[in-house]
């Protein structure tokens, strides 16, 4: 699987540094493992240093002229002259250099729509091979700015997944199938464990709440080791589930539960304090009196809720998935207030208690949370499942995880949906 690692490249002198980096004759094989888009190529068989300089002409030929456009030079090291990737890639993927460098440049115009001029440079003098990515920050008709923020690094995600999956993927001839994932959710422990921990999660108001619920729902919790143990009291476990083996991304410790809550009390107060204040200044003074702190920074906001007399510090990025509440968006959302909008505050404190209390009416108690929890399960066991049968023409590529098969929606329009295995059941002839 492909890693990509991103760079904002400040300074035009040193995105050329990074030029005469990536192309470095010694990492890719002569210059052989080097493909581009947009560029004015006006060398036959251009030298390191010629290709170096053609490069950069490029480039600085879009900044030029998209400064005489917006009639203005930005300060020295403020501006994003490019964005610099670098995409690695595992040997246990049987990919040669240029099948790796094909794959970095797909990735690129996939993920572009070819607006932007780029450079795709294979180095090889590593045990494993890996692109460098060079991005002008001006688009090829010097318009616009690439503007590299969580929706295109999570495209970026996808595209690269899809495509290295299509490319680099063996077939094995055991797959994990739907009747196997059926069968592994009705006896596995785990499975069950993490079913009753969501439930739990969606229905507490406070860790408190969840640890008082927990119980009610079989579930014993062990936070006092180094590693977070579960035990469910009314099946038949041998050994506690750590919570490390419920997921990879999460460790399921206590500072995992502890964040979960706090993230939904600081993003609580926002919702409530936002519709009711003139600006940010008023923002900061009846937050602090809700124990919430804010700080905005040059460009990060962060968060320190004080409970009970502790504090969490949470970054903007981890506040909410739906909303990014940066410096940016606190800026906007005050100059674009209407002052009609705004809902005044009696009581803060009271006021504050009556919105909690809407938030968390359709939350169930710890007497009525196991009976909650069965009817949760009829439901989800519940939800209509269809069949569709799948020719073999039909499917565009079938890879470790399951296939690619290529829809059309729209006006002219078409593109991939990935299935994965423990959604199909493959039957032979």
């Amino acid at each position: 699987m492909v890693v990509t690692k991103h760079f904002a490249t400040h300074g035009k002198k040193y995105r050329r540094r990074l030029i005469k980096y990536i192309l470095n004759p010694d990492k890719t094989d002569n210059l052989k493992l080097v493909s581009d888009f947009g560029m004015s190529n006006y060398l036959d068989f251009p030298s390191h240093a010629e290709m170096v300089e053609m490069y950069n002409v490029n480039f600085s030929n879009n900044d030029k002229l998209y400064e005489s456009r917006n009639d203005r030079q930005e300060k020295h090291q403020q501006t994003i002259h490019a964005h610099y990737l670098i995409q690695s890639f595992s040997p246990e993927d049987n990919l040669t250099p240029e099948e790796i460098n094909r794959i970095g440049y797909e990735i690129m115009m996939e993920l572009t729509g070819g607006r932007f001029k780029f450079i795709v440079a294979t180095h090889t003098d590593k045990d494993h091979v890996h692109n460098h990515i060079l991005i002008n920050a001006i688009d090829r008709n010097s318009d616009k700015k690439l503007i590299w923020n969580y929706a295109l690094e999570r495209n970026l995600r996808m595209i690269s997944d899809r495509i290295s999956k299509v490319t680099g993927a063996k077939i094995i001839e055991k797959r994990y199938s739907y009747r196997d994932y059926k069968k592994y959710r009705e006896s596995s422990h785990k499975f069950e464990l993490k079913q009753r921990l969501y439930f739990l999660l969606q229905q507490s108001k406070s860790f408190d709440d969840f640890l008082e619920k927990a119980k009610q729902l079989h579930v014993q919790i062990d936070f006092s080791q180094k590693h977070s143990r579960f035990l469910m009291t009314d099946r038949t476990m041998i050994k506690p589930i750590r919570g490390r083996q419920l997921s990879k991304r999460d460790l399921y410790d206590e500072d995992f539960f502890k964040t979960y809550f706090a993230k939904q009390e600081i993003e609580s107060r926002l919702k409530f304090l936002l519709k009711s204040v003139y600006s940010l200044e008023e923002l900061h003074v009846k937050a602090k009196e809700l124990n919430l702190t804010i700080e905005l920074k040059q460009k990060n906001v962060m968060f320190t809720l004080e409970e009970d007399g502790k504090k969490i510090s949470l970054s903007h990025k981890k506040i909410s998935e739906k909303k990014l509440y940066d410096v940016q968006f606190f800026n906007r959302y005050f100059e674009d207030r209407e002052v009609r909008d705004i809902q005044a505050l009696e009581n803060l404190q009271e006021d504050f208690q009556t919105f909690r209390e809407e938030q968390h009416k359709e939350k169930v108690s710890a007497e009525e949370i196991e009976e909650a929890f069965e009817t949760f399960k009829k439901k989800r066991d519940a939800v209509r499942e269809f069949e569709v049968e799948l020719a073999e023409n039909q499917i565009e590529k079938l890879v470790d995880k399951g296939v690619y098969i290529k829809v059309s929606f729209g006006v002219k329009q078409s593109g991939l949906i990935f299935i994965p295995n423990y959604q199909l059941d493959i039957m032979e002839e």
